[in-house]
């Protein structure tokens, strides 16, 4: 990691029941922060927890950021007591290319959750006109900034399809981007697994390009076994599981019962506690330091590295 520099948390709000944004500036009697450009990621030392997370905007003094925090106000809510207004934090020297300055001629984006704040950064620059966005997430109340996007779009000519998947169920990324005529530029940002099927799908159509915002953390590729022995330590059922399918539906077809909503790995209904095992996380509702400690998974999208799993289930 770069250098950290010491910031204070300048106000605060809530934009959705997950989602808060933050601005944050040089702590008094210490340097200016780094100069930043929209849509460029900075990672946060909060406590013992790392966060890393898109500069939604600039300002002369300091960065807007967006979290969401599945656990707010919950027993794992380790965000909210340490990003109070005032509080201080470290916080890295920005970095990333996928950004307000990207000379990309985008016509499409796919957007995640708080994927969407890179992508934001993109059209404010106002360089756009006649984009279309797919936008992503669970929950009717959710959607953070979903305004300044259709706000946006009125303005540029774009178009917004929301997709909710706590009552349409997730999109086909095979069939969403056969839709995309050949020719176009498509960017993308969200969970891993979100992102992964993109990928596919994309390379199995001709003429469409694809720019993925830069990931700090990117997932194993490689070397993963085909199979994994999974111990559920709670119901006594043991059961060798195909890497190749979601482990949420390795868990159900072997009898094992977990709720789930969004499959995407962006609402966190499916996480599981792990108590043996190390993991690929593909999701964007744990922490960097939470990915890195391997005590929970997303099962709907995280894959196991080791290969032998025990889940607290």
């Amino acid at each position: 990691m770069n250098t950290m520099n010491t910031a204070v948390v300048r106000a605060a709000r809530s934009l959705t029941p997950t989602v808060t944004q933050y601005w944050l500036t040089g702590a008094q009697g210490a340097a200016r922060l780094p100069t930043a450009v929209p849509g460029q990621h900075v990672t946060l030392r909060i406590g013992p927890r790392l966060k890393t997370l898109t500069v939604v905007a600039v300002s002369d003094d300091g960065y807007e950021l967006a979290v969401r925090n599945r656990h707010r106000g919950g027993r794992r809510d380790v965000l909210s007591p340490r990003l109070h207004v005032g509080a201080p934090v470290a916080v890295s020297s920005p970095g990333g290319h996928f950004t307000a300055e990207h000379a990309a001629p985008f016509t499409h984006f796919l957007a995640g959750g708080v994927g969407i704040n890179p992508i934001l950064a993109v059209l404010t620059a106002g360089r756009l006109r006649g984009w279309r966005l797919v936008y992503v997430d669970r929950g009717e109340g959710e959607f953070p900034f979903l305004d300044r996007i259709e706000d946006l779009a009125r303005e540029q000519g774009g178009t917004v399809e929301v997709v909710d998947t706590g009552t349409g169920g997730r999109p086909d990324w095979t069939e969403v981007v056969a839709r995309i005529p050949e020719g176009s530029t498509v960017g993308v940002c969200g969970p891993t697994g979100m992102v992964a099927d993109v990928r596919n799908a994309v390379a199995r159509e001709s003429g469409k390009r694809l720019l993925v915002t830069d990931e700090p953390a990117a997932p194993i590729v490689g070397g993963l076994p085909e199979t994994v022995e999974v111990e559920c330590a709670k119901c006594g059922i043991t059961f060798r599981a195909a890497q190749h399918q979601p482990l949420l539906d390795e868990l159900k077809r072997n009898g094992v019962a977990v709720s789930s909503s969004c499959r995407q790995g962006i609402c966190g209904t499916c996480e599981i506690e792990v108590r043996t095992g190390r993991i690929d996380h593909r999701d964007e509702v744990l922490t960097d330091q939470e990915k890195a400690e391997s005590g929970y998974m997303i099962a709907c999208v995280s894959k196991a590295i080791s290969d032998r799993l025990v889940l607290n289930v």
